[in-house]
């Protein structure tokens, strides 16, 4: 650890002299008041972390770690919220949420409202990127109603630009830019370049999505100037990024890969993978246009292998789709459909989220039909009476005898009027009930209980953080060769006949089924009740799993069919749990945690339970298990990490 603080340090602190110079010197000076030594590393960590997150996140420990010892709140907030955005560039959201939390938890112990609102709107993007774009608006209406109280058009500015990204991801384009130009006159009002700059680039990618391509490039350019003049290298690559797609979309593909080619310069330089990733994509969506397929195929590998690496599963989807198209360009129909495979996999993860809609329309619709019930039975009601009313009239006028003899036919009528209606009412209720009940069915083995309460309660089911969560991957080996032996109704039989065997495991020991992945199957224990299951749990379910395999393997070898072989892995650790899709929507967790337990699972062998140290350490003191040490183990994406393999002992 020493060591990469050091090596950070020293990257750092050749970047932008003289005044990164003088910085440094004011904070390595332990002689000099703490509130000297905050503020030069909450301007180091703040210019670091979009340049280099890791380093940011850094240095930002290191102001945290001050501000905690001096009783510095102000200092304290600046740390959680650089913090929270380093984790947001590395797209770790669990960990950004939680730190934009605690920034908030801090600006009201200050009763510092301007901070406040500046947190609620930094929160609202990490909500737009999970999806839950409700969320995203009601926190950033929050922010503007502060920031209009304290008249802070600095903050209102940044405010409606965050409004406008969220009407932008609901393709309400009008809206959207709307709000952008709100947001460039008060910036353009308080003479803020780099603020105007950001509103440009996001007025000219709407016009572009509008068709008015011409006026998005003025803009775009315009917006680059600004950034150069500045000396902002980031956000001047992202916005060449931006003015490439839109060449692209005019035909005008020689002049977009040049700021493609300029984008990625700029990204390599400060080593920023996640744009650098997205640069690749829409370089080879740029060849694709062309038809140069070879030169796409390659751009779009160089760009899916950065979003692995990175655990990114948006740039992982666009990479994925564009290699699909360039293989099919290049008559490699077997390779296009195995990345298609990958794609699908990958879009059913990354569907909005559903709100409920549809679940609180039957809702609805159930207590309409009850009410008319209802309604209808009491005009019936009303109706007798004011006829029995009008008979006792009409009695004492023309003789109570024959009056008599009306009434008892008319009451006979109307009461064989409401038996009928009666009938009706339990029929319906009965039917209303009969639905209710297949709807419950339905949706408990959609989503878990407590999430289906609360959406049928509220309408839409918040995303929860977990913070110890042990995630479960199973594999199959060999999955697609031992495909090309089984025909296709063979296939998913077998499958079919592994997963509810798995299923039932799960169900033993109470962890959460998550969903399945073409041959893969994902559960977690510790959610969405953190006290119906444990690690050991799954720990002990995973080893039923292996032996549920082995066993269906031994008794198919036997009768001479072909046979699957399983790897599982888990990882414990905090993960963000929640509902994605309009459509077809599921339960769903995210978080680095996930893509760690998936590393476990590869990085396993077959007929073996790998898990990883955090587990370990999780359930290493559990009666009846064993363990065998790996030592340090190379992950993809993740570097050598510490593993096990875990038996019954």
């Amino acid at each position: 650890m020493r060591l990469f603080i050091t090596l950070a340090l020293c990257l750092l602190a050749t970047a932008g002299r003289p005044q990164s110079d003088s910085l440094w010197s004011v904070w390595r000076n332990e002689a000099l008041p703490d509130t000297a030594r905050l503020k030069a590393i909450a301007a180091l960590s703040w210019k670091a972390v979009f340049e280099q997150p890791d380093s940011g996140i850094t240095l930002a420990r290191m102001q945290l770690d001050l501000a905690r010892r001096g009783g510095a709140p102000r200092a304290l907030y600046t740390a959680y919220n650089t913090l929270a955005v380093g984790y947001k560039l590395r797209s770790d959201l669990p960990a950004a949420l939680d730190h934009f939390n605690r920034a908030l938890e801090v600006a009201r112990a200050m009763k510092d409202h301007g901070r406040m609102a500046n947190t609620y709107s930094n929160m609202s993007t990490v909500h737009k990127d999970l999806g839950d774009l409700a969320k995203a608006l009601d926190l950033l209406h929050r922010s503007l109603r502060i920031d209009e109280g304290l008249r802070n058009k600095e903050g209102m500015a940044g405010t409606y630009n965050n409004i406008g990204n969220t009407y932008k991801r609901l393709n309400e384009f009008d809206k959207a830019l709307e709000n952008y130009e709100r947001s460039a006159a008060l910036y353009n009002e308080l003479g803020n370049a780099k603020g105007r700059a950001s509103a440009l680039v996001s007025i000219g990618t709407t016009h572009s999505d509008l068709g008015e391509r011409e006026k998005a490039v003025r803009e775009l350019e315009e917006a680059i100037a600004i950034y150069r003049d500045l000396g902002s290298r980031m956000d001047r690559g992202k916005a060449h990024n931006n003015l490439g797609q839109v060449l692209t979309r005019m035909g005008r593909s020689a002049e977009a890969h040049a700021h493609f080619d300029t984008a990625r310069t700029v990204f390599i330089e400060l080593d920023a993978k996640d744009p650098l990733s997205r640069n690749f994509y829409y370089s080879g969506e740029a060849y694709l246009a062309e038809g140069r397929s070879a030169e796409a195929l390659r751009a779009c590998r160089q760009g899916l292998a950065l979003a692995d690496s990175l655990g990114l599963l948006a740039q992982l989807k666009e990479c994925t789709d564009c290699v699909m198209r360039a293989l099919a360009l290049t008559g490699d129909y077997r390779g296009a459909y195995e990345a298609q495979r990958s794609f699908l996999s990958l879009d059913d993860t990354l569907d909005k989220v559903n709100n409920g809609r549809e679940v609180l329309r039957l809702e609805l619709v159930r207590d309409f039909e009850q009410q008319q019930i209802a309604d209808s039975l009491a005009r019936v009601k009303e109706t007798f009476e004011q006829q029995l009313a009008f008979d006792r009239r009409m009695a004492d006028e023309r003789g109570r005898r024959g009056m008599l003899i009306a009434g008892i036919l008319l009451a006979l009528v109307i009461a064989g009027a409401l038996l009928n209606r009666l009938r009706y009412t339990q029929r319906s209720k009965k039917a209303i009930e009969q639905e209710k009940e297949r709807s419950d069915e339905l949706l408990h083995n959609i989503l878990p209980v407590e999430v289906a309460a609360e959406l049928k309660a509220k309408g839409r089911a918040e995303a929860r953080t977990y913070a110890n969560a042990t995630v479960l991957f199973t594999d199959f080996k060999g999955f697609t060769q031992l495909s090309e032996q089984l025909s296709a109704t063979e296939l998913v039989d077998e499958i079919d006949a592994c997963f509810k065997g798995l299923d039932a495991i799960v169900g033993k020991y109470h962890v959460e089924k998550i969903k399945t992945i073409g041959d893969a199957y994902m559960a977690a224990a510790g959610l969405p009740d953190p006290q119906a299951s444990s690690a050991a749990d799954i720990v002990l379910a995973a080893l039923d799993m292996r032996d549920h395999i082995a066993q269906r393997r031994t008794e198919r070898l036997r009768a001479g069919k072909p046979a699957f072989e399983m790897r599982i892995g888990l990882h414990s650790g905090p993960v963000i749990a929640g509902i994605v899709g309009v459509r077809k929507f599921a339960y769903d967790i995210w978080g680095d945690t996930v893509n760690t337990a998936a590393r476990m699972e590869s990085s396993g062998e077959p007929g073996r339970v790998n898990i990883s140290a955090t587990t370990y350490e999780l359930v290493k003191d559990t009666p009846g298990l064993r363990f065998e040490a790996r030592g340090l183990v190379h992950a993809k994406g993740k570097g050598d990490l510490r593993m096990y393999f875990v038996e019954r002992a």
